[in-house]
């Protein structure tokens, strides 16, 4: 047995959609709390934002600094697509949105947009620590193009702990959106600042101050990902799946 499940559940937060234009306001109180608790979130950002949804706030012209003191300080940094645009309905590999930057695209276009976020970070700095797919939407052919350019970390997918693919690939699975206690595991909590209500926020304290102290890293867990996917991951994969396409269904 693993050793992640006979010492119990360990957690990790995500943020999405980290980007010049997002509710900063409302993440410095978010930032405030994790400083607080010691947490070592990932944060997924977007290197060119192009997505109008996400115009929040006026652009702060600290942004980049902020990205580069948040991985100074032992952030995870995530990247997060290119522009953050959708560009057609492929759910990709885990079938979760029917939207997608990435999937269903060819090899070649796939590697530019890659590059292209990859320079931004490049020259503001930062180094990309993990792959954090827009709208949980990205194929086999993201994956090879990923790996071919040193990114060899996947935060996505749905399974009991991180494992690795058949090309190498470490897989640090993201279940829920919002936390709450597992029994063993190692589960993601991913966060979008719009969700955050005053009544979100209430919550979100309780649940960091209640599940804060079994909270990990990237770095922390990376270990833990030598073994394949086992069927236990896959059903909660075709778990999710169900329960996503229910969901689909009542919209």
């Amino acid at each position: 047995m693993d050793t992640q499940f006979i010492q119990g559940a360990r957690y990790l937060l995500r943020f999405d959609d980290m980007c010049p234009t997002m509710d900063w306001s409302l993440w410095d109180q978010v930032e405030g709390l994790l400083v607080e608790a010691g947490v070592k979130p990932i944060l997924a950002v977007i290197p060119d934002n192009q997505d109008p949804r996400l115009l929040v706030a006026p652009p702060s012209p600290v942004f980049w600094d902020r990205v580069r003191s948040w991985q100074a300080r032992g952030w995870s940094i995530g990247l997060h697509g290119y522009q953050h645009t959708y560009v057609n309905k492929d759910p990709g590999i885990l079938r979760l949105n029917r939207k997608s930057e990435f999937a269903g695209l060819g090899y070649s276009e796939q590697v530019e947009k890659l590059q292209k976020g990859l320079e931004v970070f490049e020259r503001e700095g930062v180094h990309a620590d993990a792959w954090v797919a827009p709208a949980h939407s990205f194929d086999w052919v993201t994956v090879s193009a990923l790996s071919a350019l040193g990114i060899r970390t996947i935060s996505d997918g749905m399974a009991l702990s991180p494992y690795q693919d058949r090309q190498g690939n470490l897989w640090i699975p993201q279940q829920f959106a919002n936390m709450r206690p597992m029994p063993f595991g190692v589960w993601t909590f991913c966060y979008h600042l719009e969700d955050f209500t005053p009544k979100a926020m209430v919550t979100f304290r309780k649940r960091l101050k209640q599940l804060g102290p079994r909270m990990v890293s990237l770095q922390d867990v990376a270990g833990m990902g030598n073994r394949p996917q086992s069927a236990g991951d896959r059903l909660v994969g075709l778990l999710r799946q169900a329960v996503s396409g229910l969901r689909r269904l009542k919209r």
